[in-house]
């Protein structure tokens, strides 16, 4: 089989490149994160693991079907403003399921409209990461199109505080916690053209 370079571009395109991305978070009603579209500076496409079940079958042989899947938790960074703006909106977002969980004994209907406990009350507690991966031109690749569903913030990471470092942003990680992810846009899915 003879290989033709231009059959490898005309495959290839322009390729993917991991610098065209864009997050968007989603959060409940009174968590403003519109600017980590912004400030975060790196991210990735999620994963997830299909689990196998294997059947013993005659002579030793087994038939291996695949199981339950599960999806890894997923991770963003985050350049820290001036004024820690987004840090903070997060932090309260932890806050607020914390003082649910303890508060009711239970998270209830995570997408429920409004949670009742004691004197705080939270306009739901869960939200969607969207990530979208770009093209050149600025449009997002639909089977590039990631949203997490249910999302949180289970971790957000320590920022080094230093005299030494002069000429840096701080930035932090944020680990996000999520039951699953959506491939492509729901307009497209409508159409038949989600991944």
């Amino acid at each position: 089989m003879s290989f033709k370079i231009s059959d490898f571009r005309s495959v290839l395109g322009a390729g993917s490149r991991p610098n065209l991305f864009k997050i968007k978070i989603s959060a409940p009603a009174g968590y403003d994160l519109t600017a980590v579209e912004y400030l975060c500076r790196a991210a990735s496409l999620p994963s997830s693991t299909l689990g196998t079940i294997e059947i013993p079958m005659n002579a030793g042989r087994r038939l291996k079907m695949g199981g339950d899947r599960t999806f890894s938790e997923y991770s963003t960074t985050i350049l820290n403003d001036e004024n820690f703006k987004s840090r903070s909106v997060l932090e309260k977002w932890q806050n607020d399921i914390v003082k649910v969980n303890f508060g009711a004994g239970v998270i209830g209907n995570r997408n429920a409209g409004s949670l009742s406990v004691g004197t705080t009350t939270t306009k739901g507690l869960y939200g969607t990461v969207e990530v979208f991966q770009l093209r050149e031109d600025g449009s997002s690749v639909n089977a590039g199109e990631y949203k997490l569903i249910n999302c949180w913030p289970s971790d957000i990471s320590s920022i080094d505080l230093s005299y030494d470092t002069t000429d840096a942003v701080e930035d932090y990680t944020v680990t996000w916690t999520y039951d699953y992810f959506e491939i492509g846009t729901p307009t497209n899915e409508a159409a038949g053209n989600n991944v």
